[in-house]
């Protein structure tokens, strides 16, 4: 049978275990349907502002990808192209404009470019959350700038009304 100061102790080391829960920061692996959707509509709005039809994909921390939709009138191209910038962001964890200079002559990783699904267009961004890789996204529909601007405040936006996603951990 328990004893009083074995019931008082378990339920302190009870309170402490709740308190330091709700302290330390929520540990996310993966992003939900919802959060997909939501970086979906963010990616719209951003895209509404340079009048720009667009492709977006979101794929998980394994590639596959989870969530997908082409705008009206978007570019044919950008539906491959922006899975390719999304699976490229989370293949080699760094965003897509930060690997066009390495895949030149000369550079470090030339070659790369030539595998398949390798895409070295900016616009694909690894989506980090509390350290650890949860995803990422491709938008393809612009130009260059335009597609990495859009990715950007994509997550900008997503990061003010949920939760801090990050392009770099």
């Amino acid at each position: 049978m328990s004893q009083p100061s074995d019931i008082a102790s378990s339920t302190m080391d009870g309170w402490i275990a709740s308190a330091i829960t709700r302290q330390l920061p929520e540990r996310r692996l993966s992003l939900s349907l919802e959060d997909a959707a939501a970086l979906g509509r963010y990616a719209c709005l951003e895209a509404q502002v340079f009048d720009l039809p667009i492709v977006f994909s979101l794929v998980d921390a394994s590639g596959q990808q989870r969530y997908f939709f082409s705008q009206d009138n978007a570019l044919l191209v950008s539906q491959r192209l922006a899975f390719q910038k999304a699976w490229t962001a989370i293949a080699l964890k760094m965003a897509t404009h930060e690997l066009a200079p390495l895949v030149q002559p000369g550079a470090s990783l030339y070659g790369l470019q030539h595998e398949k699904d390798i895409c070295c267009f900016g616009g694909g961004v690894p989506c980090w959350a509390n350290g650890a890789l949860v995803g990422a996204i491709g938008i393809s529909g612009g130009s260059v700038e335009q597609d990495m601007a859009i990715a950007s405040n994509t997550l900008r936006r997503f990061s003010r009304e949920h939760f801090v996603l990050t392009s770099s951990k």
